[in-house]
């Protein structure tokens, strides 16, 4: 099965697919200064939940970036509900073919820089994508400390320390204003509704050729996350400004 059929599967259900909740979300909007003037692009938007709420929240305008079309169609479908379609649109493609025709006030990339195989090449992905007085948030996993088992730091080598992500904020001429931190709570919810969307797909499809292999994809996340995860890597949204001086 295709990586993005199996993320439609595990998150599609999700309205964040990230381990956030709308309050916190609003707070980084908040902190990254968005207002009725702010053109905001994000790429891998998912079901488009973080853009509504600040459309809702700030009055933005922009658009998001998906490459999935489950997660395109829903996207556009809550855009249309919220009344916010004339403002905000989906652009259904792979985010590194984006090219910006004008550049925008704040570009957004929440828990996708896999897309570019990790938080440094994506944050200058980001940076390709806003002005010079442009704002980036980012949301991404990071090292709680530098101590996690060898074995499991190999699987997930792209991961880095906040110190480091502090440093490649810094290289890039960037400054970090706030920090938006995912809770053990955060964590847990958004890893349990992975699981029982999993679980539902696989009580419904007893006999799918992909079962076997979808039931192992669950056992493997769950063994990574209490094995590791719970204890050694964190997750947070940064709001990054250009560098004062």
């Amino acid at each position: 099965m295709e990586i993005h059929d199996i993320v439609t599967i595990a998150q599609g259900a999700l309205p964040i697919m990230n381990p956030t909740t709308p309050e916190k979300v609003l707070a980084a909007g908040e902190a990254a200064g968005l207002s009725p003037v702010s053109r905001v692009v994000e790429v891998g938007c998912g079901n488009g939940t973080i853009l509504a709420l600040w459309g809702e929240g700030f009055g933005i305008s922009g658009i998001g970036i998906e490459q999935r079309r489950p997660a395109c169609e829903t996207a556009e479908q809550l855009f249309a509900e919220a009344g916010l379609d004339t403002r905000i649109s989906v652009l259904c493609m792979d985010g590194r073919d984006f090219v910006a025709d004008e550049l925008f006030d704040c570009a957004v990339c929440i828990g996708a820089s896999h897309i570019w195989n990790g938080f440094e090449p994506a944050l200058h992905a980001m940076l390709d994508l806003v002005h010079d007085a442009g704002t980036i948030v980012m949301g991404e996993r990071y090292w709680r400390h530098d101590g996690a088992p060898p074995e499991f730091a190999r699987e997930w080598t792209e991961v880095l320390t906040e110190y480091e992500v502090l440093r490649t904020v810094r290289d890039a001429g960037l400054d970090l204003a706030a920090v938006v931190r995912a809770s053990e709570d955060d964590w847990d919810r958004y890893e349990s509704g992975i699981w029982q969307s999993l679980l539902a797909w696989l009580a419904a499809h007893p006999d799918h050729p992909d079962r076997d292999e979808l039931a192992g994809y669950l056992r493997q996340i769950q063994d990574e996350y209490f094995g590791y995860g719970r204890e050694h890597m964190g997750w947070a949204m940064y709001v990054l400004v250009p560098a004062a001086g």
